[in-house]
């Protein structure tokens, strides 16, 4: 008999790419630092950490529905968040392949916008990512968040609080 703490966790990957549109770009190229997950039945939240040079994450995670809520990016000192709604679910005994996530970030401005496309990406990558891990033998599901295309609106975030703030007399 199963617990409920004795759930498996199934891996969940992908990757991103993150290019700057616009003029007036910073000298930082953008990055996608992290974003967080929300598992929809049991409200437990997750944060994926994505490589920044290659773009690649991974996450080990139970089986059930999820949503994206929340992608945080960096220019260099400068963070940038956007809230988002991508939806998918991890099916049981299997690899998740999250697909090729292509987003565009608007150079800074008033508004700034957040442009996210979902793609199937490269066969070759999840046999390779697979294979790397010695998963080879487990069968990849590839599971593409929903909607495929989205957009959204990009806010600055403070690095750290003002130090001069808390030290008032």
């Amino acid at each position: 008999m199963n617990s409920p703490d004795s759930t498996t966790h199934e891996l969940a990957f992908g990757y991103i790419q993150v290019e700057t549109k616009g003029p007036h770009p910073r000298i930082y190229p953008a990055k996608l630092r992290f974003f967080f997950l929300t598992n929809e039945e049991t409200g437990e939240r997750f944060r994926v950490n994505v490589d920044t040079e290659s773009g690649v994450f991974s996450v080990r995670l139970p089986a059930g529905k999820y949503v994206a809520d929340r992608v945080q990016f960096s220019e260099g000192p400068f963070r940038v968040e956007s809230h988002v709604q991508l939806t998918f679910e991890v099916p049981e005994k299997k690899l998740a392949y999250l697909g090729l996530w292509q987003i565009e970030l608007e150079t800074p401005r008033t508004i700034r916008g957040v442009k996210i496309r979902i793609l199937e990406g490269e066969a070759e990558f999840t046999k390779k990512f697979s294979t790397e891990l010695g998963l080879a033998r487990t069968p990849i599901a590839t599971v593409l968040p929903k909607p495929e295309t989205f957009e959204t609106r990009g806010f600055m975030v403070d690095g750290q609080p003002n130090a001069r703030y808390f030290r008032r007399r």
